[in-house]
């Protein structure tokens, strides 16, 4: 019965994880944007993991450029917007990639070799950043729940007539702003 148990929460445990090897496990060493401030040659080649959100993306005949504001990752590799910027990066590639689905604002995670440092001007500033190489990457979806009021990061919310928690039935029985559900 132990094994039958363990197996099948082995397999729960599996299927809830799609993202890629790659997104999720940092490269050794795992290289920061703040480590590179001014050495991004003597890095050339080296692997890296950075993530953040999209500012802008650029479309050319050769490739796309996607301007990133750099986040620190978490255990999953997904970008933490809460946290401290340690400034911008760009990540090119030789695809198209289409800015209609990877909007501004977009959250995502590449991986790729450290290529060379590119100089971009934000509003009158200029500065020097690196270029990533995509080899990989992962764009991070907005959980579908994250804007309803008592959505707390699991299938269950809270009832609010005192009786615990309980599982939603579908989503048409949820009304907003009454304090209860009908």
């Amino acid at each position: 019965m132990k094994i039958l148990v363990s197996t099948v929460m082995l397999l729960i445990l599996t299927a809830c994880s799609n993202v890629p090897v790659a997104i999720k496990n940092a490269p050794s060493p795992d290289l920061q944007l703040a480590q590179l401030s001014g050495k991004v040659n003597a890095h050339q080649g080296e692997k890296v993991r950075w993530g953040g959100q999209i500012v802008k993306v650029e479309n050319t005949d050769n490739g796309s450029t996607l301007h990133i504001a750099q986040f620190p990752l978490n255990s999953f590799g997904r970008p933490n917007i809460e946290a401290d910027s340690d400034g911008r990066f760009l990540a090119q590639t030789n695809e198209f990639i289409d800015p209609y689905i990877y909007k501004e604002d977009t959250r995502v995670t590449v991986t790729g070799l450290i290529s060379k440092q590119d100089t971009i001007t934000v509003d009158k500033k200029t500065m020097t950043v690196p270029v990533v190489q995509i080899s990989d990457i992962y764009r991070w979806t907005v959980s579908s729940y994250e804007g309803d009021p008592d959505w707390r990061g699991y299938p269950y919310y809270y009832d609010h007539f005192g009786y615990g928690v309980s599982y939603p039935r579908s989503r048409s029985h949820w009304h907003y702003g009454r304090g209860f559900y009908w």
